[in-house]
């Protein structure tokens, strides 16, 4: 995958500013509401579940097998229940691009098809991958300024 991003030149032309190769996982870019256009990803948030306040973060995701996540889950993953389960105060659109992917909630599973798109809204809620590889999604994480009212 590659990442372009554009800017405008001292002209006020739009041009590219940078071209680089990314892995499949990856933080693409983020941004806060200090720096509404954005920035390069903080080194050291890839795969954290901190998010910046009034910001967005965009990722390519691989999701484990479930076989694999049980390993990870041996030795926890922080923010995340033995049974990866998680909640984030954010709104998250995942859109699962290839493999196989179920969305499971505290209330059941909902399997997934490659183009189809989850609207996550401060759920709890974990990835199930019953495929052979790695399911490939691509996410946009907004962190509001103000937090979330959780009692809805």
């Amino acid at each position: 995958m590659r990442r372009i991003v554009t800017e405008n030149g001292p002209d006020g032309k739009s041009r590219i500013m940078r071209i680089d190769e990314l892995p499949a996982h990856s933080d693409i870019w983020e941004s806060d509401s200090d720096n509404p256009l954005g920035f390069l990803p903080r080194p050291d948030s890839l795969g954290s579940l901190d998010f910046l306040s009034g910001g967005v973060k965009v990722m390519s995701l691989n999701l484990p097998t479930d076989a694999d996540m049980v390993e990870y889950l041996k030795d926890g993953i922080p923010g995340h229940d033995e049974h990866g389960f998680h909640r984030t105060p954010t709104l998250d659109i995942l859109i699962l691009l290839e493999g196989e992917l179920s969305l499971e909630l505290d209330d059941g599973l909902t399997s997934m098809k490659p183009g189809d798109v989850v609207v996550q809204r401060n759920t709890n809620h974990a990835w199930r991958n019953t495929g052979d590889k790695p399911a490939r999604c691509f996410s946009v994480i907004c962190s509001p300024v103000n937090g979330l009212n959780t009692e809805r």
